[in-house]
């Protein structure tokens, strides 16, 4: 019997040399691309029907912008809500009114708008209530953007590639708006009357809201930040709530959260002044500006007592650098005026870098617009992945002197977005008609990324690629391997690095179905690949493809079955025989 069970061991060894080596002979013949195909995930393919879906059906509608471009310019896409106020109509917009105000006229349409900064229009909707919807506008990746529809009204997501939304109808602010993914809240700013010294005060607080409305966080400017009637405006800020004027003290406009560290940024344009809150805590970090707690310097290194004048979207750019939009409105520098088109004011980007360990504060870095840009209110601006800076300077008049909102100057114009580069050059503007305004743009980037850790490899690789943020349709991703030519993913496949050495390179980028290029291509250096021994094959080139394709025929997963495999069988062996020696005795 043992006999019989050893000879049963050597033919099951054999049977298993034979199909290990068939499995080699069957591996070697068959093409790659039949077995392991190389796709690209090229997404957006609905994205034009899905628009069609909230474009109007009557009538096509074109974006009314003029497009001046007079440099390398970025490429990417652009999300505002547009403004149409019929200054034709014999009720306008009152120019010493606040926008807001009893006496301000609302346009009959409202525009949410998606395009690419060639000018075409991937996505809108559109509001016909006489109001302004779309105010703040963030982009939350995932192809998502979120709106606010009209002056506290409710929020909601739409996915631009489904056109799906998502409604809070119970989650509403005014000015701005932050979602937080992680612990699905939302943070914004509302406001609410204060009695001081006699008079009635509007002050605002920041509020977070979970997805139901319910408010979870406050944060006071009047209880937390101290600020009073002391610090008013002097050229008399103020505003209507439900037919009264009252003190505009605070205005704020901006709310920053920096999930990671769990701080907020407040921005209080009357004040001049904007706020890092530790959230945590509830407890106020510092403030900065005409009443900070940082000595403010000017351009001579003397102390000045404010570096910019009602400003709007502050944010954090890097770290202790903060760009905002300086509507340069209410400028203490100057008499105050009873119109704004007797301002000699103009508005302009700029950035300030702050020092928290001696507490001072400067203009790092400034682009002034020309007076016929000049906006006392809305506006935003952004620093772009090409090192440029955009802003668009909302205002749908700019209030230039001689003028009047219904009859404007020749060269009056509505909103204009204008991007410069590092040295202060125009290289783009858009430019609308007079009549439509801006309250803040968001720039979305066309982006790619890779799935390379920096680790080093002992044998040949790909790198995958893809696109993020690719909302303006099918997207090809374009490659160069050690600088060499110029590869595309959907024709040479994912790139693979198969040269030896210490110091690969790989440089690469995206284009999506409109032209859009994606600006600053991503570098790759010091890819290590070093082995001894290639374990691998070429196969032959997958369909389509023109670069020869490979694949591992000793990948770990099959060397660890072989050899369990072998070492029972022969464990099994050594066994057999060591009871036939032992019956032989």
């Amino acid at each position: 019997m043992p006999r019989v069970a050893e000879v049963i061991c050597r033919n099951l060894m054999r049977t298993f040399a034979f199909a290990l080596l068939l499995a080699v002979v069957v591996l070697v013949s068959i093409p790659l691309g039949a077995s392991q195909p190389q796709l690209e995930i090229v997404a957006g393919k609905n994205l034009v029907s899905a628009v069609q879906e909230v474009r109007p059906t009557a009538n096509t509608f074109n974006v009314p912008v003029k497009i001046s471009t007079y440099g390398d310019a970025w490429e990417g896409y652009l999300a505002f809500g547009l403004w149409d106020f019929p200054y034709s109509n014999a009720s306008v917009l009152n120019p010493n009114v606040d926008v807001g105000g009893a006496n301000a006229h609302r346009g009959p349409h409202n525009y949410f708008v998606v395009m690419t900064t060639k000018g075409q229009l991937l996505g809108l909707r559109i509001s016909n209530v006489t109001d302004q919807s779309f105010w703040p506008v963030k982009y939350l990746g995932n192809d998502t953007l979120m709106y606010v529809t009209g002056p506290e009204k409710s929020t909601h997501f739409w996915n631009l590639k489904t056109n799906v939304t998502s409604d809070f109808p119970n989650v509403w602010g005014h000015h701005d708006m932050v979602y937080n993914p992680v612990t699905r809240t939302f943070l914004t700013l509302r406001g609410y009357m204060l009695k001081l010294d006699g008079r009635n005060v509007l002050m605002d607080k920041i509020i977070e809201l979970n997805i139901r409305g319910d408010i979870i966080w406050t944060w006071d400017t009047y209880a937390n930040g101290h600020f009073n009637l002391r610090d008013i405006c002097p050229c008399n800020d103020t505003d209507d709530v439900r037919g009264e004027t009252v003190v505009d003290l605070t205005h704020s406009n901006t709310v920053q959260w920096d999930f990671k560290t769990n701080t907020v940024l407040l921005n209080m344009r009357d004040l001049n002044t904007f706020c890092k809150i530790n959230k945590t805590t509830g407890q106020t970090i510092w403030c900065l500006g005409e009443h900070g707690n940082f000595t403010l310097l000017g351009k001579d290194g003397t102390r000045v007592p404010s570096l910019w004048y009602h400003s709007h979207d502050v944010q954090e750019v890097q770290p202790d650098v903060f760009l905002m939009f300086d509507n340069d409105l209410h400028n203490t520098t100057m008499p105050c005026v009873a119109r704004y088109e007797d301002t000699k004011a103009y508005s302009r980007m700029i950035e300030v870098t702050v020092n928290e360990q001696n507490r001072t504060a400067w203009v790092s870095w400034s682009w002034e617009a020309p007076r016929q840009d000049w906006s006392p209110y809305w506006s935003g601006a952004d620093r772009l992945p090409n090192g440029d800076r955009i802003a668009d300077f909302g205002d749908e008049s700019h209030y230039l002197p001689g003028s009047t909102p219904s009859h404007p100057l020749p060269n009056s114009t509505g909103a204009v977005v204008i991007e410069v580069n590092q040295k202060g050059d125009v290289v783009r503007s858009f430019t609308f008609p007079y009549g439509w305004g801006i309250y803040r743009a968001v720039t979305i980037p066309l982006k790619t990324v890779s799935d390379y850790d920096g680790s080093m490899r002992t044998t040949d690789f790909n790198i995958n690629l893809s696109t993020i943020n690719d909302i303006g349709g099918p997207t090809s991703i374009h490659y160069k391997i050690n600088n060499g030519p110029v590869k595309t993913v959907s024709v040479d496949g994912q790139p693979q690095i198969t040269t030896q050495g210490t110091n690969n390179t790989l440089e690469y980028w995206s284009e999506d179905s409109n032209g859009i290029v994606e600006s600053s291509h991503n570098i790759l250096t010091g890819i290590e690949l070093k082995s001894g021994i290639s374990s691998t094959v070429t196969i032959g080139p997958s369909t389509g493809s023109t670069a020869p394709q490979f694949v591992s025929l000793f990948s770990t997963n099959i060397l660890i079955t072989i050899a369990a495999v072998a070492v029972l069988a022969v464990s099994f062996t050594t066994v057999m025989r060591k009871r036939r020696h032992e019956n032989s005795k």
